[in-house]
């Protein structure tokens, strides 16, 4: 079982920082311990990576999520199933 959960948390963090290389227009390869704007992002392309996860994943994460976890690794924890509000909160 923590080798499933090991799988899909590396599977978040590469998609991560596919997302992150996209947006950003990044030729170089990218950590899990990079930061989003050491790689040089904005608050502007941050509101375009939490568009691109919603429109890819079907999951909006809250901007306060974002700037809380601005590592790829932390990120990537964000989108685990049990850690995402639902878009009908709470």
């Amino acid at each position: 079982m923590a080798d499933a959960a090991r799988f899909q948390d590396e599977d978040r963090i590469r998609y991560v920082q596919s997302v992150f290389r996209r947006v950003l227009k990044l030729k170089q390869e990218t950590s899990p311990d990079d930061d989003f704007f050491a790689l040089g992002g904005t608050s502007l392309t941050a509101i375009e990576v939490l568009d691109l996860i919603e429109a890819e994943q079907g999951t909006r994460l809250p901007v306060r999520n974002f700037y809380r976890s601005t590592v790829i690794r932390e990120l990537a924890g964000e989108l685990a199933p049990d850690t995402t509000e639902s878009a009908g909160g709470a």
